[in-house]
């Protein structure tokens, strides 16, 4: 995956796992641990993850009641995006 500028199409929290399923504008699926990327998100009561929204254009996860944000580029900088796509390996996205 080369491209420097992926954005989400959609996600999903499971707050009792706190693992965020992001679906990628290159139509790859791919999970992450809230509890491995942000220590208010996983300190957080469980029940608060679910309230969150996009940045912009999809580029990003804010939860106002943590005020904490995510951009998807953060997610891929650093390794955090594993893909779970049926058939793809469970590497990271990587970029150029």
């Amino acid at each position: 995956m080369n491209n420097p500028f992926l954005c989400a199409v959609a996600a999903d929290v499971d707050p009792k796992t706190r693992v965020v399923e992001i679906t990628l504008d290159d139509g790859n699926v791919y999970r992450c641990s809230l509890a491995d990327v942000s220590d208010r998100l996983r300190l957080v009561d469980a029940s608060l993850l679910t309230d969150w929204e996009w940045i912009g254009p999809k580029a990003g996860m804010h939860w106002p009641a943590v005020d904490e944000d995510l951009s998807i580029e953060y997610l891929v900088a650093n390794g955090f995006l594993c893909n779970q796509t049926v058939g793809a390996s469970s590497e990271s996205v990587q970029v150029a």
